[in-house]
């Protein structure tokens, strides 16, 4: 993922949320956020995880969806949907295997702790 993409799918911003609009040619498009991206070297590609803006009984808004990543000749992003199955568990592997890593480190980091008293009087950690 060029830089830019980078800086529009990931700010530093959290106040602002960047909505893509996928297209598909089989059905109606719909809105997603971008929430994580990783290459796999194995597959030698680039995907992404997202999040459906407007759920639907077709998209729920806990379903995450993932896409091939990839830019055309002007670094515009491009989606594409996974359809081999293989490629689709290795993908769906990947992305839980970081998820957790990162759910992980999120709640073994203690800081995060620190100001709960001034949320929940009487409550102190050490």
């Amino acid at each position: 993922m060029n830089a830019k993409n980078k800086d529009l799918f990931f700010n530093e911003n959290d106040d602002e949320t960047v909505i893509v609009t996928i297209a598909p040619e089989t059905s109606e498009e719909f809105d997603v956020e971008i929430i994580a991206s990783m290459e796999i070297e194995e597959l030698s590609r680039e995907y992404v995880a997202v999040l459906p803006i407007n759920p639907t009984e077709e998209l729920p808004e806990d379903e995450l969806i993932l896409f091939r990543y990839s830019e055309d000749e002007e670094g515009n992003p491009e989606f594409e949907g996974i359809t081999d199955d293989d490629e689709l568990q290795s993908v769906a592997s990947a992305f839980e295997q970081y998820f957790d890593q990162a759910a992980n480190e999120l709640y073994n980091d203690q800081d995060y702790l620190k100001d709960i008293g001034s949320y929940v009087p009487g409550i102190k950690i050490k």
